[in-house]
C-alpha cells in the first residue's frame, strides 16, 4: 500500500514539475521533498505538511506546485489570506486553469470580488472564446456592486455567442435592480425578436409587463400568443388575470372540477384565483375558510405541482395562518425553486412569524438563486439583526441600497430600516424611523419591538413556543428580570442563546439571573 502511494505521488509530481530542461540533482531533491510533504498531507498530518511546504517555497519560491499545495493546506486550515498569497505566486509562475479556478474560489471566500473580476478579465484576454470566463467575471462584478461592468461583460459574451435566454434574464434582472425599466424591457423584447415563434420568450415579456402593472402591454402580448397558438392555456388564463376579477361558480362545482385529475391544473388555478384575490383584498373569514378547503383539494389531486402548493400558501398567508403558509411555500420551492415571487413570499412569511432561524437559512439559499434581488438582502439583514448581529445586517443593507439606487421608494424603505436597526443596536435608544415603512409595517415584528420593547405584558403576550427571534427573547428576559422573576428571565435568555443570539450583553444577563 505504501509503495503504491509513493508511486502515485511520484507520477503526480512528474506532471506538476514538467520541464523542458533536464532535471538537475537539486531539482530531484526538491521533488523528493515535495513528494514527502504531499504524503504527509494525504496522511492527515496537516501541520507537518505545511511546515515542509514552507521550507520548500522559502528555498525555491518559483516552485509553483509547492506554492499551490501550500495554498490549499493554508485554506483548509482557515488561513485564507496566506492561501491567496501562495496561489497568486503559483498562478504568476504557471498561469493555468487549475490555479486560476482555485484562486477565484479564494477571492470569493474572502470577499475580494474586484480581484476575482480582474483574474477572469486576464483569462478572457488569453481565451476570448471561453464563455464561462465571461459569466464568472460578471458574477464577481455583481458581488462587487459594479453592475455597469457586469452588464458590459454580458454584452461582450452576447456579441460572442448571440442573443441567449440566460444572458437576457441576467441583464434584465440587473437593469430592473437599477430601476432602468426601459432597458429591462428592451432585453426581453430583443429576446422575442430573435425567435418570434418561441412562445416561452413572449410569456416572459408578458409576465414582466404584468409585474410592472402595464396590463395593456401584457394583454397585447398574450393576444399575440393566442394568435400563434390558440390552445395556449397559460395565455388564456393570463388574459383573465389582467381583466376584471369575478366570482367563479359554486363550491360544489369547484370541488367537482378540482377533484378531476384529467383536467389541467392551470384551468383549476384560473378558476380559484378570483376567490383567492378576494380573500387577499377583503380578509373575509368565510371566504378564507372556503379558499382553504378548495386549495387543500387542489393540492391533494396535484401533490407534485408547485402551483398548487404556492396557491395554498397564499391562502394560508392571507388568512393569518403563517406557519402553514411557510410550510406550503417551502414545499413549492422544493418542487420548483425558479420562481422569485415564491421565495420573497416565503421570506416575508418567516419574518412575520418570527421564525428567524429559518429566515436566515432560506435567505441565504435565495441569494444563491437570485443574487441581484435587493429584497432578499433585506430579509437576510432582518434575520441577522434579530439575533443582534448588527454589523452583518448593516453590510447586507449596504448591498441592497446599491441595488436600489434607481428606485426611490425602495431606497427610502431601506434607509428607514437602517435607522430602526441603529436604534435597536444602541440598546433601546429612541428610534426615529417611520414604522409604516418597515418590513411588515406597523404590525411587523420589528415595529413591535420598537414600540413594546419595555412593555413586559405586551412582550409576554406576544411570545410563542415557535418564536426564534433572539432579540425579542432577550428583551423578554429583560422584562422578566425587571419584574423580579429570575427563573422566567433565565429561561428567556437561554432560548435567545439557543436561537443563535450574537448579543454581547447576553452572557452577563444570564449570569445575573442565575
Amino acid at each position: 500500500m505504501r509503495t503504491a502511494l509513493l508511486l502515485c505521488l511520484y507520477f503526480l509530481s512528474v506532471s506538476l514539475f514538467a520541464q523542458d530542461d533536464i532535471l538537475t540533482e537539486g531539482d530531484i531533491k526538491q521533488q523528493t521533498r515535495f513528494i514527502e510533504a504531499k504524503r504527509e498531507a494525504l496522511l492527515g498530518k496537516t501541520e507537518k505538511a505545511i511546515s515542509m511546504f514552507k521550507e520548500l517555497v522559502e528555498a525555491t519560491p518559483a516552485m509553483d506546485a509547492a506554492q499551490f499545495e501550500l495554498g490549499r493546506l493554508q485554506y483548509a486550515a482557515g488561513n485564507t489570506e496566506d492561501a491567496i498569497d501562495h496561489l497568486k505566486k503559483a498562478y504568476g509562475k504557471r498561469p493555468n486553469e487549475v490555479y486560476a479556478s482555485f484562486l477565484a474560489e479564494l477571492y470569493q471566500a474572502s470577499g475580494r470580488h474586484k480581484e476575482g473580476a480582474e483574474l477572469y478579465e486576464g483569462l478572457i484576454k488569453k481565451n476570448p472564446e471561453e464563455a464561462d470566463y465571461y459569466l464568472e467575471r460578471a458574477a464577481f462584478l455583481v458581488r462587487a456592486q459594479d453592475v455597469k461592468g457586469a452588464i458590459g461583460t454580458y454584452d461582450q459574451l452576447e456579441n460572442l455567442i448571440g442573443v441567449n435566454i440566460e444572458l437576457a434574464r441576467l441583464k434584465h434582472s440587473l437593469y430592473l435592480g437599477q430601476g432602468d425599466q426601459k432597458r429591462a424591457e428592451k432585453e426581453l423584447s430583443a429576446l422575442v425578436a430573435s425567435q418570434p415563434e418561441n412562445l416561452r420568450f413572449r410569456h416572459m415579456l408578458a409576465g414582466y409587463f404584468t409585474s410592472q402593472k402595464e396590463t395593456g402591454k401584457a394583454k397585447k402580448v398574450y393576444e399575440k400568443i393566442l394568435l400563434l397558438q390558440p390552445a395556449d392555456v397559460r395565455a388564456q388564463l393570463a388574459l383573465q388575470d389582467v381583466g376584471p376579477t369575478k366570482s367563479s361558480g359554486s363550491d360544489a362545482e369547484l370541488m367537482a372540477l378540482l377533484g378531476r385529475s384529467d383536467i389541467h391544473i392551470d384551468l383549476k388555478v384560473g378558476k380559484l384565483l378570483p376567490l383567492v384575490n378576494e380573500v387577499a383584498q377583503t380578509q373575509d373569514e368565510e371566504k378564507g375558510t372556503r379558499a382553504v378547503m378548495l386549495t387543500t383539494e387542489l393540492r391533494r389531486v396535484h401533490p407534485d405541482e408547485a402551483k398548487a402548493a404556492a396557491l395554498q400558501g397564499d391562502v394560508f398567508f392571507h388568512t393569518g395562518r403563517l406557519a402553514k403558509a411557510a410550510d406550503a411555500y417551502r414545499a413549492t420551492i422544493e418542487l420548483d425553486d425558479t420562481v422569485y415571487s415564491v421565495w420573497e413570499q416565503l421570506l416575508a412569511t418567516l419574518y412575520l412569524d418570527n421564525q428567524t432561524i429559518k429566515l436566515r437559512k432560506y435567505a441565504e439559499e435565495a441569494l444563491d438563486v437570485f443574487p441581484n434581488r435587493p429584497v432578499v438582502y433585506v430579509h437576510y439583514a432582518l434575520g441577522e439583526a434579530l439575533r443582534s448581529n448588527f454589523s452583518e445586517a448593516n453590510s447586507l443593507l449596504e448591498q441592497a441600497q446599491l441595488m436600489t439606487s434607481g428606485q426611490p421608494k425602495g431606497k427610502a424603505a431601506i434607509e428607514q430600516l437602517s435607522l430602526a436597526l441603529s436604534g435597536l443596536e444602541a440598546g433601546g435608544a429612541t428610534v426615529k424611523a417611520d414604522l409604516a415603512q418597515l418590513p411588515g409595517g406597523k404590525e411587523g415584528p420589528l415595529a413591535f419591538l420598537i414600540t413594546n420593547g419595555s412593555n413586559a405584558s405586551s412582550l409576554i403576550a406576544y411570545d410563542t413556543e415557535e418564536n426564534t427571534n433572539a432579540l425579542f427573547l432577550e428583551m423578554l428576559g429583560d422584562a422578566y428580570a425587571k419584574s423580579g422573576d429570575k427563573a422566567a428571565a433565565a429561561k428567556a435568555y437561554a432560548r435567545s442563546k439557543a436561537t443563535g443570539s450574537k448579543s454581547t450583553n447576553l452572557r452577563g444577563k444570564m449570569t445575573r439571573v442565575q
